[in-house]
């Protein structure tokens, strides 16, 4: 098999359709730098399968579609074509029945590859399986990029070991190996979620088990605890009624108690404000004589601060006048000090300058005398170096003959008893019948793909379930919430309605006409005036109408006013700020309400009511929305409200029953969305439980199929390795027999030859060796008194500059001396002329008892004044004490009626929750009510009684009343469990043994490929080098696992490690090992780039001739810009770029040109 043509479109910098024809053996693509070569090979690598961009020389994928030039679009698409011809066959499986055979891959803008074989889509792995074992591939050794010779000669071990793999066939087997693995670790997988399973399934039977027994107990003690609650519930229930009405006498108690404490509190204000206003006045005259004597006192103590500052200033003086004497003494001492240390410096730096030019002038007559000796040395170390490497390169070459006399003997035995036993153990292989394992991997396939289908389906009805129960549950709690907030308003109503006037009650409860309004039924009053309103109205909010009284009719008793239907009067017209512009009052009450609240105004805080306190008349009055009234003559201030007044609470009501209305249509839907809930959860169980079944049904199905395409995997796979291996070995054994015969006959003659040059050439290198240590023991004494003479000039240089720095030091200290002396003496002089100035102290003196006698006078005024002050604080205590007293009362009394208030809400809301919850668990009330009476049982009885039950239930723990079905279940899923576990593990054992098959005949191939690639490395090694040694050794003792390393040394070197080689020693080593690779399996083509750039013209040449012999097995297509790798070639491809950025194809036939000039 052999490529023919490269067709190209789009692909980089081919934009247009271009087919490169390479009908020959020895192709060579030339061509400029930039002009798009190495895209060809990039090309090849593409679309066998290349996945990542960076090894194609790009960022994305997207990079090797053509991005336009300057006059060119970018290309919709990149689309790359190999056309191989496989008459000999060489190609194996489907595809190999083709005369030729054409791999495509396309790739679009938007990220879709599609790949090829004879224009039939197929996948990337029927790419990459078609050419595996080949060495062709993405990564396979048949593609040599630039670079890629440098990354193969210094890769890892493990990736070394790859290329060997390829030359050995071994990468379809590793191939098989993974799929053998990837299935066994899914049956693994599979088992050990059998075992899971298993193992959850035996802990829920035993949970079962004990379910089952404690259900009927349940059940029992259930009962029992009902019939108790139901009498605790009816209990509770009376002792909340009667707490109801007891909390409505205490609530009515603690509110007269409220208002009398408040008019007691009013009075004492009034005291209050009086005293404080006289002892603001007190307190006046107490500040003046304070500010007076606060003056006095200032004035003596500024003439205290001056007398004082007098003296410290004169001690001051004194002591800076000792401290400019000590520092001048000092400074003359040093001085001195610094003048000595001058001098001695001086003296020792000329001395250390005469010696400086005594070891100068010996460093230069030694200096001018080592260029002579030091080229005597030279000269003699390279010819003496010459002839070593002369001698050792022939005694190497002399060795390795030798040995390659040796193996190539043993090998030839070798070589032949192996094609005798591979010829008999060929006859006795049998294979399994074509297509039988194709139909077992089908099916098993098939019911994979439902069991997951079915297993995805189940997940999904599993998360339907849960959330069906979730929405059941908020359901549910959502439902619970309304009730609950239904139950609080309908007792907050009835404790509001119990809370109105008995007159309401009586008209209602009683045998009272139901007709009688009263008047704040027919009043809507704006909320801020509601309590001035109250105020105003007072008792008379519960007046009822009537239309004539008669002098003998009797009052009922809860009335407390009667309102006659007040005549039409003659009032003035209603100011604008009116109290009755803020309500609405409904007939027969409208002339009631304009004759009582006709002659009120509003005011919206006190201070704007009593600046209009003059203007009122007699009768009227102006209210605050506090409660407070101002009338022409008086001022009544009413407390906070606290909320209870009628007006409050009628508006209360309404609230609360509009409330409860809205919360009827909520409560029904709530009610509506649980029961579709609790269908919507028993419809998903329901197919939960379907698909579960018919789950089970396909996973045996499928675990059958498996374990059949298993065994017929193992069986298919163990006969075609060993019959694959049998055919190639006994290939690659005929020509090995051929080679190594070669290699004998070689070998022989060299080693003569090279045995004579040995010895001729020893005598002459001991005589040079022993004149060339002579002249290097003249050079090292040489060498050494410079060396000398160099570091004691070094140490008298660096003596000198020490010396000079210690002057420098000196002279500045002279200096900084000098000044600082200047300075104290100036500071000095200054000092003596502040001595002279004198204080006179005697008249501040004076001055200061006079300020004395002046301060005692304003202290005496400041007392008297004082203790005034401080009767009328007393007496304003005691007030404030009594209004303390009387003001820490009120709050309780306040916190006591809000106590009861709300004891009685609780104690209605306990009541008709215990109420409702009987008529919920349908209780007969009579019977209870006779039993409550007849038993006398107290309530701590009954929940002890009802704790001990519940306690006995929560013994019990949780109960399933339905464990006996689900126990019956459980054993059911047990045996199906058990017996798809003996079927996982019959495949698992099978599935181990042909990997274990596999393992032993990689091992084999892989020994077998690696000691002919390291025999054919040393034998190309010494072609390519013209001499020297390479070999490959093997890292670590698995043979499935261990890496391969590569250790040459050229010619006259004995470097430890590959990595010391240079570029183009590294080139050749790795041309090595390639073409060893290729003479065991040689590939159908080689792409070579540019892997000839690092060599000299000798190496090329020697490269050449070893492409050439190797051209009679492989293709060669290659890049180059060397001269003589251009003359090799049969077929010359120029690749072009005339216009930027778009490469263009130039073919020349080397043959068909010269036939033409020829003829």
């Amino acid at each position: 098999m052999r490529l023919t043509h490269i067709k190209l479109s789009g692909f980089k910098s081919f934009v247009d359709p271009t087919t490169i024809a390479v009908p020959g053996r020895l192709v060579a693509v030339i061509g400029p730098n930039g002009c798009g070569k190495s895209n060809v090979i990039d090309a090849v690598r593409w679309v066998l399968g290349e996945a990542s961009a960076r090894q194609l020389r790009g960022e994305s994928m997207q990079d090797v579609i053509f991005n336009g030039a300057n006059t060119r679009r970018p290309a919709p698409r990149a689309s790359v074509e190999l056309v191989f011809d496989n008459s000999d066959g060489q190609l194996q499986g489907a595809w190999g029945q083709y005369a030729e055979v054409a791999i495509k891959r396309q790739l679009t803008r938007q990220g879709d590859s599609t790949y090829f074989i004879n224009n039939q889509v197929v996948r990337r792995r029927d790419i990459t399986d078609l050419f595996l074992g080949t060495g062709v591939g993405a990564r396979g050794y048949a593609v040599i990029e630039q670079g890629m010779i440098s990354r193969i000669i210094e890769a890892r071990p493990e990736e070394l070991r790859a290329h060997i793999e390829e030359a050995a066939g071994v990468s379809k087997y590793k191939e098989r190996r993974r799929e053998t693995e990837n299935r066994l670790a899914d049956t693994r997988e599979h088992l050990q979620r059998l075992a899971d399973l298993q193992s959850e399934l035996d802990r829920q039977v035993e949970k079962l088990r004990r379910q089952a027994n404690t259900a009927q107990r349940y059940q029992e003690l259930k009962a029992q605890i009902a019939d108790k609650q139901n009498l605790f519930d009816y209990s509770q229930w009376q002792q909340a009624l009667h707490q109801a009405d007891s909390a409505t006498t205490l609530y009515q108690q603690h509110g007269n108690a409220q208002e009398s404490l408040k008019q007691q509190l009013e009075i004492l204000e009034q005291q209050l404000q009086q005293l404080r206003e006289q002892e603001q006045e007190q307190q006046q005259r107490v500040r003046e004589a304070e500010m007076q004597r606060a003056g006095l006192r200032e004035q003596w103590a500024r003439l205290e601060e001056q007398i004082r500052h007098r003296r410290d200033w004169q001690q001051r003086i004194a002591r800076e006048q000792t401290q400019a004497q000590t520092e001048l003494q000092r400074l003359h001492n040093e001085n001195i000090q610094q003048q000595q240390q001058l001098e001695s410096a001086s003296s020792e730096l000329e001395e250390q300058q005469l010696q400086r030019e005594e070891w100068a002038l010996q460093a230069a007559e030694h200096e001018a005398r080592m260029p002579e000796l030091e080229e005597l040395a030279h000269q003699g170390e390279r010819t003496r170096q010459n002839q070593q490497n002369e001698l050792a390169r022939l005694e190497r070459e002399l060795a390795i003959k030798q040995q390659q006399h040796q193996h190539a003997t043993a090998a030839i035995a070798q070589l032949q008893q192996r094609r005798q036993r591979l010829e008999e153990e060929l006859t006795q292989l049998a294979l399994p019948q074509n297509g039988e394992l194709e139909t077992a991997r089908e099916t098993a396939a098939e019911l994979e793909q439902i069991v997951t289908t079915l297993e995805e389906n189940l997940l999904q009805y599993e998360q339907q379930r849960e959330s069906a129960r979730e929405a059941l549950l908020l359901a549910q709690q959502q439902y619970r919430q309304l009730d609950k907030q239904q139950l609080t308003l309908s007792a907050q109503v009835e404790a509001l309605t119990a809370m109105l006037p008995q007159a309401e009650r009586s008209s209602t409860e009683k045998e009272t006409d139901s007709n009688i309004p009263l008047l704040w039924q027919h009043l809507q009053v704006a909320k801020k005036w509601q309590h001035a309103t109250t105020v105003v109205l007072g008792h008379r909010l519960q007046a009822l109408y009537t239309e004539q009284l008669q002098p003998g009719d009797t009052l009922p008793e809860h009335t407390t006013v009667w309102v006659n239907q007040a005549a039409e009067t003659n009032r003035q017209k209603w100011a604008t700020n009116a109290l009755l512009q803020h309500i609405e009052v409904q007939a027969p009450f409208s002339e009631a309400i304009q004759y009582w609240l006709g002659q009120v105004f509003c005011a919206e805080t006190l201070e704007e009511a009593l600046l209009g306190q003059t203007d009122l008349q007699a009768q009227q009055l102006i209210i605050t929305p506090e409660g407070h009234c101002i009338d022409a003559i008086s001022v009544t201030l009413y407390a906070e409200d606290n909320g209870t007044g009628l007006l409050q609470q009628q508006q209360q009501l309404r609230e609360q029953q509009q409330a409860l209305l809205a919360l009827e249509q909520p409560l029904q839907q709530a009610a509506e969305t649980m029961q579709l809930a609790q269908r919507n959860l028993e419809n998903t169980e329901e197919r939960l439980n379907q698909c579960q079944q018919q789950l089970k049904q396909q996973q045996q199905r499928w675990q059958t199929a498996s374990a059949q395409a298993t065994e017929l995997l193992a069986r298919t796979s163990q006969g075609q390795l060993r019959q694959e291996h049998i055919q190639q070995e006994s290939a690659q054994i005929i020509s090995e027999l051929a080679q190594q015969q070669h290699v004998q006959q070689q070998t022989q003659a060299d080693t003569e030859n090279l045995t004579l040059s040995v010895e001729q050439l020893r005598p002459q290198l001991q005589n040079h060796t022993a004149s060339q240590q002579n002249q290097q023991q003249t050079l090292k004494q040489s060498q050494l008194a410079l060396l000398e003479a160099r570091r004691q000039q070094g140490l008298v240089e660096m003596a000198i500059v020490r010396l000079q720095q210690r002057i420098q030091t000196a002279t500045q200290e002279q200096q900084r001396i000098a000044r600082e002396t200047e300075r104290w003496q100036e500071r000095q002089s200054e000092l003596a002329l502040g001595i002279a100035e004198q204080e006179m102290e005697d008249e501040q003196t004076l001055q200061t008892e006079e300020l004395n006698t002046q301060i005692d006078a304003a202290t005496e005024q400041c007392t008297t004044a004082q203790q005034v002050l401080e009767q009328l604080q007393q007496q304003l205590q005691h007030i404030q004490q009594q209004q303390h007293n009387l003001n820490s009362q009120l709050p309780q009394l306040q916190a006591d009626t809000q106590t009861a208030l709300l004891q009685q809400q609780e104690a209605l809301l306990n009541a008709r929750r215990f109420h409702e919850t009987l008529q919920q668990n349908q209780a007969d009330l009579e019977a209870l009510a006779e039993l409550f009476n007849h038993s006398q049982q107290a309530v701590p009885e009954l929940n002890q009684e009802i704790a001990a039950l519940a306690q006995k239930i929560n013994a019990l723990g949780a109960v399933n009343l339905a464990a006996l079905q689900e126990l019956e279940e459980a054993h059911e899923r047990a045996e199906y469990y058990q017996t798809q576990t003996a079927d996982v593990q019959a495949a698992i054992a099978l599935l181990e043994e042909a990997i274990s098959t596999i393992d032993e005949e990689t091992k084999t191939r892989f020994k077998t490929t690696f000691d002919a690639v390291n025999e054919k490395v040393q034998s190309y090694f010494p072609t390519l080098f013209g001499g020297g040694e390479a070999r490959l050794d093997m890292v670590g003792d698995d043979l499935l696992s261990a890496g391969v390393s590569i250790m040459a040394r050229p010619p006259g070197k004995k470097n430890s490690t590959i990595h010391l080689l240079s570029g183009g020693e590294k080139a050749l080593t790795a041309m090595s090992l390639v073409f060893a690779l290729f003479s065991l399996n040689p590939a159908p083509f080689c792409l070579l780039d540019e892997v000839d750039a690092p060599l000299d013209d000798a190496n090329t040449s020697r490269f050449c001739n070893l492409v050439q012999q190797m051209s009679a097995q492989t293709q060669f297509v290659y890049i180059s810009h060397n001269r003589l790798t251009m003359e090799m070639a049969e077929q010359l491809v120029g690749v072009t770029m005339q216009e930027k950025g778009v490469s263009r194809i130039v073919e020349v036939n080397i043959r068909q040109a010269l036939d033409m000039a020829e003829a």
